[in-house]
């Protein structure tokens, strides 16, 4: 809760990114060959004439997919927090290339016309996933604005405060990271389930987040509060 103002501006860093990533893709034909490979564009476009536009996640063995993805989204979400030393431009510019990513693809998904294909598929594991790398880049921009603004702290306390905040919000999203995986890995890949069946999972993701990282912190906070002032009232009232 305390880090909010930047988890805000991680949100929107993120979501100018996928704006310009779309709209990127829209004007340009080649922009998605230079973000995402010919060989994944040319890829996607054979699964596409094969009625089966993300075939990408059923082409690996399910265990091997889900340690290849845990690793590699824990090791974007240290990435992100870890650039933040670089001030928040470090963190801003790894929610910036994601972003763009992102967008650029949805962009390609929406002119190839399989936007809904597209969105009920890879939300299933993407709605934990994004919204944690966008956690970790906050975390790295927090750890950066306490570098450049440490208030009434010297800049090394400062720093070491907003160091030691960030890594606990990035270790506490390690389980996520592995729901996400997990998802991806076993689930991601049924690409033909109805439609209820995939949106529900992803209402489900959207859930567990708006409580565990808004709600939940907000009752904590409440709570503490609760408490600091019948503490006080206790002592001006023996």
């Amino acid at each position: 809760r305390s880090l909010r103002p930047s988890v805000i501006a991680a949100f929107v860093i993120f979501f100018i990114a996928v704006g310009i990533g779309f709209l990127s893709n829209r004007y340009d034909p080649d922009f998605v060959r230079i973000i995402l490979g010919d060989s994944y564009v040319n890829m996607t476009l054979a699964n596409m004439e094969n009625g089966d536009p993300l075939a990408v996640y059923k082409s690996m063995n399910q265990v091997d997919m889900f340690l290849g993805i845990s690793i590699n989204n824990i090791y974007v979400s240290f990435l992100a927090f870890v650039c933040g030393i670089f001030t928040a431009l470090g963190s801003g510019y790894i929610l910036l290339s994601n972003g763009i990513m992102l967008g650029t693809f949805q962009g390609f998904m929406i002119e190839k016309g399989v936007f809904l294909e597209s969105v009920s598929v890879i939300w299933i594991h993407g709605t934990i996933e994004i919204f944690s790398i966008i956690i970790a880049g906050a975390a790295g921009i927090a750890m950066g604005n306490s570098l450049l603004f440490p208030k009434t702290y010297s800049r090394a306390e400062s720093f070491k405060k907003g160091a030691l905040n960030g890594i606990k919000l990035v270790f506490g999203l390690i389980p996520f990271f592995l729901v996400a995986a997990f998802l991806e890995g076993f689930v991601t890949r049924y690409t033909h389930a109805p439609y209820w069946i995939k949106f529900s999972i992803i209402g489900a993701s959207l859930c567990l987040i708006v409580f565990y990282f808004f709600i939940y912190p907000q009752k904590i906070n409440l709570k503490n509060f609760n408490y600091g002032t019948s503490a006080g009232s206790a002592k001006k009232n023996p």
